[in-house]
């Protein structure tokens, strides 16, 4: 693991010497409500951490000279012009704050290379407080904590969906993407990142188990798609598991997942009567078992 942590800061650095010759012609571009103060060099300066890797690339929490700390994203498999990538952050830089989404602080365009700047969030992502540490000293979750992840996040998420004549949508919902504000509740990150990348990047964010079955294509990402996304999260909110990840021809697990919890609320319903009769749970789950025997594809 040391060995891909060193590759990556070694490409880092990399990119430092690069960018070094293009700061004249391309530089780390601020919104106007931007409370930092310092510019791409600083940030090549910066101490720099990979905190993740993911789908649409590496992030890294880069410590400033100044001590400010910030997070980096650093964009991998996203082949657009300067123009269409401009246009993305101007909707970006319109868009109303909210204490539920994580706000885009600066980025930058070049041919090689794309970074996004955001706040750092010290308490880490849903996904990291659902299934990091393990062992005896890991203290599980409560309720009320599980809730309120999932309320912060479905304001922000709501929020987002109004942004750009209510036609705006996230494209990546996922506990990873959301951290927490200062009262613990859900936050929403890197939105609209998704409709940036490559088609060929779909393959691999279909793996991760949250993309809705529509979605075959990146252009048919859609607020219908990311509320199936936010419905996946609520599963694993509630459950504590990661998502199943998709078979080879695109169909989820979900379907059968929600039928087995349809099943589990009528079994545990605090009416006695009201309770289905333990053939019938039988009944039940032998033909959801059959569907995916016969849908599943054989392995070799």
């Amino acid at each position: 693991m040391s060995e891909v942590v060193k590759m990556i800061e070694d490409s880092m650095l990399n990119m430092a010497n690069q960018f070094s010759v293009r700061t004249e012609r391309n530089k780390l571009m601020f919104f106007e409500d931007a409370r930092y103060t310092f510019d791409l060099e600083d940030l090549l300066r910066a101490s720099a951490k990979v905190l993740g890797k993911g789908t649409l690339g590496v992030s890294y929490k880069a410590r400033l000279e100044n001590g400010i700390t910030i997070v980096v994203k650093r964009l991998k498999e996203v082949v657009i012009a300067k123009k269409e990538f401009q246009q993305h952050t101007e909707v970006m830089s319109r868009m109303q704050r909210h204490e539920n989404v994580a706000e885009l602080r600066a980025h930058y365009y070049s041919v090689d290379e794309k970074l996004m700047v955001y706040d750092y969030h010290s308490q880490g992502s849903v996904s990291a407080l659902l299934h990091g540490k393990r062992g005896s000293g890991r203290k599980p979750l409560d309720w009320e904590a599980r809730l309120k992840f999932a309320v912060g996040a479905a304001r922000g998420l709501a929020h987002i969906h109004k942004q750009d004549g209510g036609k705006f949508l996230h494209g990546n919902i996922r506990t990873s993407n959301i951290f927490l504000n200062e009262q613990r509740y859900g936050r929403v990150s890197d939105v609209g990142l998704a409709t940036l990348l490559s088609p060929t990047m779909l393959v691999v964010m279909r793996t991760a188990g949250y993309c809705a079955p529509e979605v075959m294509d990146i252009k048919k990402i859609s607020q219908a798609s990311d509320v199936y996304s936010f419905g996946v999260v609520l599963l694993e909110l509630i459950s504590g598991k990661m998502p199943i990840h998709t078979t080879d021809d695109g169909k989820h697990d979900y379907e059968a997942m929600l039928q087995l919890l349809q099943i589990a609320m009528d079994c545990v319903d605090s009416v006695p009567k009201r309770r289905p009769k333990m053939a019938d749970v039988l009944t039940e789950l032998e033909a959801i078992s059959e569907t995916e025997t016969v849908s599943s594809p054989s392995v070799e």
